[in-house]
């Protein structure tokens, strides 16, 4: 028989490969003998955070992840680095000893029964046989020995960490971005803490519905500084000058004042700088709001603001940044959010009711009207409004829209 050279070719290459196949078997089970082998050392029992070099395993013709494994989180991590292990790989595996580590801590927190039966209500009894604050603050406290450590041994924040893994959003790294990684960390573990003392002085009021006292107030003012003073030694003058914009009261508060308007960023730092001015005199902690005649010079300051405001913005975006503050505008905007109605149906229906106040307004102005008839009039004008409002709304979103308590300039 004629073998074609083609038919040569294959038939070589095939040999090639069969020899090929047999060789990597023999090696395969050579490496299984020896693994086998090192699968006997004994395990670590613990495994701490230390200051120590690494003693690097010799090469060998294979490996074991019991070659890595170190008491020494140091050592484990440069071992880890000396074969070229990924860094969101390591700090994977630290984050993941470290729970594992701190788990029986966590769990013993809550008093549960070790072995359950179907027919005891433990939700129920823990939930009302307990004060849950105290679990909550020691596992704030474990949280934090957590954090301290990942971020010592692998430079991340944890909770930035998690739900960077978990894809969800991140408060304060989206604020926070224009810091490098480590201080991000550093100035966001300032704010957490000093949150938690500020919510525990708070808690007299959310549930105890206690005001606060003096020396309350005091401590808080105490520690709103020292949160500042910290803060300040953290960041040069251009990154404090940014995280004032980001996270201060008084920047949180103009957003908060130009909802929906689309602001542009020079007409938000108008707002902010004017702003900034009175909350710095108004809004100090030591103000004592319960005077009369301080809390009326304070509601005085408080319409040079607004004057100072329109006079910068203009009249018509004056009367958008009225109409952002206002709690009804915000209502009608989840309202059509909810039921998928036309974008510009919020800013509609708010026109209704500037109008409608505008002219009830004149209504109550009339001299020439009776009482009798101003109130018959406004009666009329609120009706008409609610109809229009209720086509223009639909049946179900206005039925929704008046739930959440809003609409009560239809009901004059």
């Amino acid at each position: 028989m004629k073998f074609t050279k083609l038919t040569v070719l294959l038939l070589a290459m095939n040999f090639a490969w069969m020899g090929a196949v047999g060789y990597l078997i023999k090696k395969l089970h050579d490496s299984q003998t020896t693994v086998g082998d090192a699968e006997n050392v004994p395990p670590d029992e613990t495994v701490k955070v230390a200051e120590s070099k690494p003693a690097l395993t010799a090469p060998t013709t294979s490996f074991h992840w019991r070659q890595l494994e170190s008491e020494d989180y140091r050592t484990y991590i440069q071992r880890l680095r000396s074969i070229g292990c990924p860094e969101q790989t390591i700090r994977d595996l630290i984050i993941a000893d470290i729970d594992k580590t701190l788990a029986p801590r966590m769990q013993s927190i809550i008093p549960r029964r070790k072995d359950l039966k179907f027919w005891q209500p433990e939700d129920e009894e823990l939930w009302n046989n307990y004060d849950q604050r105290e679990w909550f603050k020691q596992e704030r406290s474990i949280d934090q020995e957590k954090r301290e450590a990942v971020r010592e041994l692998v430079g991340v924040d944890l909770v930035e960490e998690r739900l960077k893994q978990q894809g969800k959003e991140d408060y304060y790294s989206r604020r926070l971005s224009f810091l490098p990684e480590e201080k991000r960390g550093q100035v966001r573990t300032v704010l957490e803490t000093y949150g938690s003392q500020e919510q525990a002085i708070q808690e007299k009021v959310w549930e105890d519905g206690e005001p606060l006292t003096v020396e309350d107030k005091a401590q808080l003012h105490r520690l709103q500084e020292e949160k500042q003073t910290q803060i300040a030694a953290l960041l040069s003058p251009a990154e404090r000058e940014q995280f004032e914009l980001w996270l201060s009261p008084t920047a949180n508060a103009a957003r908060n004042a130009v909802y929906g308007m689309n602001a542009t960023e020079e007409e938000f730092m108008t707002i902010y700088k004017l702003r900034k001015t009175f909350d710095e005199t108004w809004n100090q902690e030591g103000l004592d709001l319960d005077n009369p005649a301080l809390r009326a010079q304070r509601e005085q300051a408080a319409k040079q603001l607004d004057e100072q405001i329109k006079v910068q913005l203009g009249e018509e975006r004056f009367a958008d940044y009225q109409r952002a503050q206002d709690p009804d505008y915000r209502q009608l905007n989840a309202t059509v959010a909810r039921f998928k109605l036309p974008g510009n149906t919020a800013n509609e229906v708010y026109e209704m009711k500037r109008v409608l106040l505008e002219q009830q307004d004149k209504v109550r102005a009339d001299s020439n009207l009776t009482p009798e008839q101003k109130e018959n009039a406004l009666k009329a004008m609120a009706d008409e409004a609610e109809k229009i409002v209720k086509v223009t709304l639909g049946e179900k979103a206005f039925s929704f829209f008046q739930r959440r308590g809003s609409g009560q300039w239809m009901r004059k």
